[in-house]
């Protein structure tokens, strides 16, 4: 027997399936050990749920089978003898990690594969909490579910480690089938412990005791937001709760809402319309006596709107969009890191989200080196930032490294970049390394970096060198690495690094409610202030303005102190600042340049929030070089350029913003030069202490710039105080108060400063400068509302040769304007409303650099000085108002031979009366002469006519001479046709004939390069755009509101797609959008997708929509009738995938107000984006399931305007079948002899076009 087994041993040693079988059983037996380590570590399972074997002491003995699941130490390791968890690397280093490489996930470190995914639902320790819990799940339990009694039970101990995510849906829609349970069956496939109420699905019932317990113990809640989700009670109540527990400091539960095949900005329309709120309704209707328990239920419903999710609609792709929805789930569950490092710091988590997004958003490659600049103000939390994105992030990577303080270890240090080049070696290779220069370091990063993955901070860089030696360049480390830098200069990575190499990223401040958080942990020790400290708590988080290192100053200094202290504490800061926070920000000031710090002064102490054309003009005639200081500034984050909507001049304006605290910081450093004589002190913004200097006369040479934005004349007793200011060069002064004096007179200012370069007065009081005022270096004279009846009085004057713009608007005083020759280099004249301005001087003609003269509104001006044709630089020309233009002399005298010259008509009788029907002939003789001075001007580019009283036959005989005309307004006259030589304006792009009451058509005369025009309220148009007719006019910008007889004739909806499709056929690729305004009771019937009384519209992308073959977008909106309307200030918003696409509003293009009542009937407003101007070239590389179109207005209290809106997208081809779709609509044209007339009264009927 015993031989026997022996020779059977013999040949099963001989045979290779003997050990095939022996290896097998021993890697298996193997895997399943490791398997069972790493979930006793793995981060996301709790301590309630063990595994069954030991996890220390199987980690400790052979840790180089099992990946490691610490970030910290696998970066504090050598890498070279830990397995990576990346998938690319773990199968080519270590085999035994992974028996699917391609399954590993190469951005999560805990997303380690079974060994058999399609059974792990099954046999997975990782799905089940404990051997108890997996029995009974098993056994009750077929979808091997938690129950809710293994909730309540275990909730008692630690109630928010119970499960990962609580699953909160809908059964009444089918969702479960199709949806929800794929998703519970990944989420637990990859380990994600989750909560799902199996067994008491929906019942009409209130949430239970333990349901409010498992939603309470899960620190994520997923919320299908399906169609009917809102019709359940179960489902509404578990989202009150839900949204309870995002909201409490203790649990900060994170919701992230699925939006399944609805549309998430219908929960946020005030018209509460779409499936969701019908849903709702019904449930309404069921509690109409509980009006608590429905305001619980709606605040939840608005409330889980505003939270960013995930969108699913009917073109989406399930599959992926569940695999890509887990990924967002694990990486905001289960990183150690981030569940360390977010846990004192407020806001992190959130800005470390905003930071991921930016980073991996940006690769166009998993292999890139990405130099990954975040920037922002000093004290914003850039450092914290970057360090938080380590830990967070160190386990991806081979190896990391911190390298603190770049710019201090280099001040200080006389070898301080060698310190830093042998930290980051040390850090990445473990060891010491003998580095002798900076060159040798950089020979050796690049030599011993370049085929490592590695992630690096570069802390606080403020010079190029630090780059240089460091970070030169991306061949330095291996493909994927990432290199941070905190810097508060940006231009330091635009200056180094190629542009598709560096993302910017920008740290803003903290939100209210973070800031009020942060301060009252450190102040109080608690998230929230008593109520005895709000008020105090509030005023000081409004002065510092959400800067974290103002708030944690500020709370340590206020902790354990009383509310008289806090009071004193609040009052002494805004007379001297704290000194710990303003170090920290003056770290940049002190780095700038000599005109940077002028520039940073002024915009601190006298034009932070200001338009920023308006502050570029005052720096530059200052001699500042603006251009490229305020883009300093930017760089190094001392100031911040915005576009807001400006809303009296109806248009986005960039403004200049700087931080609070700096403004407060710049106005410290000026204050320091002398804290108690303002007359020492460079820069004067204080009204009180500009009267305090000029009446004790303490104005001294230091002083460079005043601002003085309200004051009252009679303060003032002595003007020579100016006398010592020997150095100023900027004076503002606005909204002068004056009391009348006696006799009538203000008395004369005795002294200016000759050193000012730019004077701005406003409210002047004075009727002229004094003798002594002899500005030498002016360069801009601003007196707006003045007094003033002459610029000089002195006859030796000496030219200003400096002198570049003059302007006195709404100056009444002033009849003429004379002695050009003190500022023969004069470029920009401004005369509007100078109401009582008769003349110009004939010496204007010296002004050979002249580039615009502004008249607008000078009703007395009679004609023009003929010499002016002689200006060959003037390019703008405004005689808008000018009404009196073109009159008869007052000593005019008209013979009879001169009446005879005429060609008067039969029977004219030589009466007083009759004369006057003349003269509109004798008016529109002066306007040719006014046309021969203007036809000179060859250089003009822009001239302006509107109300000028022009009448057929004023137009002169040859346009063709203004050859460089660009821009012309003939607004508001009185002509009934354009002659027909108007054409002859080669270069002219925009025509505006607003409120040409007799303008009856349009056609041949019209430049083919014409680009806008706007014929709004030209009530008798009827011909203009014939759709039936030949016409090359390919306009971008066609304005005709009110202009009834021309639809009814021509059809709204012919004109607008005709017009349209002309634009788009003479530009087969515009880089324009187009624009059409029109009478009209109907969208065109092109339009795809259309919503009648809603503002918003929602369009399906499909795969490969955004082909060569698509040209644009098309968007269109009816309004109401008999309305007021200002279309400028309405605007469409954008969105894709819930984002915003990247191009902000799209606001009115046109220029003038609709500000009268759009009699007899609604209009339409057609709008066309091009994708030449709207269009990012990511788009072809990203899923959308859909673009959100909004019509809205910015006030919302504005009553409803709108009717309906339609959008469509414009493929090539499209253009030829609407075209032919307009022409076949059937219309009623006029009998050509019957005349078109409408009531003001009466509506008028489009329906039957």
């Amino acid at each position: 027997m015993l031989q026997q087994l022996k020779a059977l041993l013999f040949v099963l040693f001989q045979s290779p399936t003997f050990y095939i079988c022996v290896i097998s059983i021993l890697y298996l037996l193997h895997a399943y050990i490791s398997d069972g380590i790493r979930r006793c570590w793995d981060p996301r399972r709790t301590e309630r749920r063990p595994p069954s074997l030991d996890a220390s002491s199987s980690s400790s003995t052979n840790p180089e089978d099992t990946p490691s699941l610490d970030a910290s130490s696998s970066s504090s390791t050598n890498p070279e003898d830990t397995p990576s968890l990346d998938a690319s690397s773990s199968s080519a280093s270590n085999p035994q990690a992974s028996l699917d490489a391609s399954s590993s996930s190469s951005t999560n470190p805990e997303d380690t594969p079974s060994l058999d995914t399609s059974s792990s639902s099954a046999s997975n320790p990782q799905d089940t909490p404990s051997l108890d819990a997996a029995a009974s799940s098993s056994a009750s339990n077929p979808q091997d579910t938690p129950s809710l009694d293994a909730a309540s039970s275990s909730s008692a101990s630690n109630p928010h480690d119970n499960y990962d995510v609580f699953l909160s849906f809908t059964h009444r829609d089918g969702t479960w089938k199709i949806f929800t349970s794929h998703l519970h069956k990944a989420l637990k496939r990859k380990g994600i412990y989750t909560f799902l109420d199996a067994e008491r699905l929906e019942k009409d019932e209130e949430v239970s005791p333990e349901l409010d317990n498992a939603i309470k113990g899960s620190r994520c809640a997923v919320v299908v937001l399906s169609k009917k989700y809102a019709s359940s009670r179960w489902c509404m109540d578990e989202l009150v709760q839900i949204i309870k527990c995002r909201k409490d400091s203790k649990i900060k539960q994170i919701v992230l809402p699925i939006f399944y095949h609805v549309n998430r900005d219908e929960i946020l329309e005030k018209e509460m319309k779409g499936p969701i709120w019908e849903g709702f309704q019904s449930l309404k209707e069921k509690f109409r006596d509980n009006e608590e328990k429905v305001k619980s239920w709606t605040d939840a419903l608005v409330q889980l709107g505003n939270i960013i999710g995930d969108s699913a609609y009917d073109s989406t792709i399930e599959a992926q969009f569940i695999e890509d929805f887990i990924e967002v789930v694990s990486s905001k569950l289960f990183d150690p890191a981030l569940l360390n490092i977010s846990e004192n710091l407020v806001g992190m988590e959130s800005r470390l989200e905003k930071l991921k997004r930016c980073v991996y958003g940006s690769r166009s490659s998993s292999g890139d080196v990405r130099f990954i600049g975040i920037c922002g103000l000093g004290g914003v939390g850039k450092t914290t930032l970057a360090e938080a994105y380590l830990k967070y992030m160190s386990g991806q990577f081979q190896a990391s490294s911190f390298l603190v303080n770049v710019r201090e270890t280099c001040k200080m240090e006389h070898d301080g970049l060698v310190k830093l080049q042998k930290q980051l070696l040390r850090d990445v290779l473990k060891g010491e390394h003998t580095i002798n220069n900076v060159y040798e370091g950089k020979c050796m990063i690049r030599g011993r970096l370049c085929r490592k993955k590695i992630l690096v901070v570069l802390d606080d860089v403020d010079h190029l060198n630090q780059l240089r030696g460091l970070a030169e360049k991306s061949n330095w480390f291996g493909d994927g690495s990432q290199i941070i830098v905190t810097t508060r200069d940006k231009s330091l990575l635009k200056s180094m690094y190629g542009k598709k190499e560096y993302i910017i990223h920008k740290v803003d401040e903290l939100e209210y409610s973070e800031a009020l958080q942060l301060f009252s942990s450190k102040a109080i020790e608690s998230d929230c202030a008593p109520e005895d400290f709000r008020e105090l708590s509030e005023e000081v988080i409004e002065y510092a303005s959400g800067l974290p290192l103002a708030l944690v100053v500020l709370g340590s200094f206020l902790r354990g102190k009383d509310i008289n202290q806090w009071k004193c504490a609040s009052d002494r800061l805004k007379e001297y600042p704290e000194k710990e926070i303003l170090s920290v920000l003056r770290i940049s000031f002190d780095g700038l340049g000599e005109t940077e710090k002028n520039i940073f002064l002024d915009i601190a102490c006298f034009f932070n929030g200001s338009r920023k054309d308006y502050v570029m003009n005052i720096m530059d005639r200052c001699g500042f070089f603006p251009e490229i200081g305020i883009r300093s500034l930017v760089d190094k984050s001392l100031l911040h350029i915005t576009e807001e909507y400006d809303s009296l001049m109806k248009r986005e304006r960039s403004m200049l913003r700087m931080h609070d605290l700096l403004e407060e910081m710049g106005k410290e450093i000026v204050r320091e030069k002398s804290r108690n004589e303002p007359g020492r002190r460079s820069r004067i913004w204080l009204v009180e202490d500009f009267v305090h200097v000029l009446n004790n006369g303490t104005g001294t040479e230091e002083v460079e710039a005043i601002l003085c934005p309200h004051m009252r004349l009679e303060e003032i007793s002595n003007w020579k105080g100016f006398s010592n200011m020997k150095n100023l060069r900027l004076l503002i002064i606005r909204g002068v108060e004056f009391l009348p004096y006696e006799g009538g007179r203000c008395p004369d200012i005795e002294y200016l400063p000759n050193e000012l370069r730019l004077l701005e007065w406003e409210d002047f009081p004075f009727k002229s400068f004094p003798r002594s005022f002899q500005p030498h270096g002016l360069v801009e004279l601003t007196l707006k509302l003045s007094n003033i009846e002459r610029l000089w009085d002195n006859p030796k004057m000496e030219p200003l040769y400096g002198l570049k713009s003059i302007e006195l608007r709404y100056s009444l005083s002033i009849r003429k304007l004379e002695n050009f020759h003190l500022f023969p280099n004069l470029e920009k004249l401004i005369l509007e409303n100078c109401g009582r301005l008769e003349k110009i001087g004939p010496s204007i003609t010296v002004l050979k650099r002249l580039t615009l003269l502004n008249m607008r509104w000078c009703s007395k001006l009679k004609s023009l000085p003929t010499s002016m044709g002689d200006l060959k630089s003037f390019k703008v020309l405004d005689l808008t108002g000018c009404s009196s233009l073109g009159d008869l002399p007052e000593d005019f005298e008209l013979s009879d031979e001169e009446l005879c010259l005429r060609d008067l008509p039969e029977g004219f009788v030589h009466s007083a009366e009759e004369l006057d029907v003349t003269g509109h002939e004798l008016q529109s003789h002066g306007w040719k002469n006014i046309w021969n001075t203007i036809a000179g001007l060859s250089c003009l580019e822009k001239l302006y006519l509107d109300g000028c009283g022009l009448r057929d036959g004023a137009f002169p005989d040859d346009f063709g001479c203004l050859v460089s005309l660009e821009y012309l307004r003939l607004s508001c006259n009185e002509f009934s046709c354009l002659p027909a030589h108007f054409n002859q304006l080669s270069k002219l792009r925009h025509l505006d004939l607003n409120a040409c009451q007799n303008l009856t058509s349009l056609g041949p005369e019209l430049p083919d390069n014409l680009e806008s025009i706007n014929v709004d309220w030209c009530p008798e148009l009827h011909t203009f755009l014939d759709p039936l007719s030949q016409c090359n006019l390919h306009c971008s910008a066609i304005y005709c509101g009110n202009c009834f007889k021309l639809v009814n004739r021509q059809g709204s909806e012919r004109t607008a797609i005709t017009s349209l499709g002309r634009y788009l056929q003479n530009h087969p690729k515009p880089s324009k959008r187009f624009d059409i305004v029109l009478p009209g009771n109907e969208i065109p019937s092109g339009f795809t997708h259309k919503a009648m009384g809603s503002s918003s519209i929602s369009l399906p992308l499909y795969p490969n929509w955004c082909s060569d073959k698509w040209m644009g977008f098309a968007l269109s909106v009816r309004f109401s009738d008999k309305i007021f309307l200002d279309l400028r200030d309405w605007f469409w918003e954008i969105k894709i995938n819930q984002e915003d696409w990247g191009f902000g509003h799209v606001r009115w293009a046109g220029e003038e107000r609709w500000d009268r009542e759009l009699y007899g009937g609604g209009h339409i407003w057609l709008l066309y984006l091009p994708r030449d101007a709207y269009f990012h070239s990511e788009w072809h590389n990203k899923k959308f399931d859909h673009i959100q179109f909004s019509f809205k207005y910015p006030c919302e209290e504005e009553f409803k305007k709108y009717e309906e809106c339609g959008v469509r997208l414009v493929y090539e081809g499209d253009i030829q079948e609407l075209i032919i779709t307009a022409r076949d609509e059937p219309i009623e044209l006029p009998a050509e002899d019957e005349d078109v007339d409408f009531d003001e009264d009466e509506d008028v009927d489009f329906s039957q076009r």
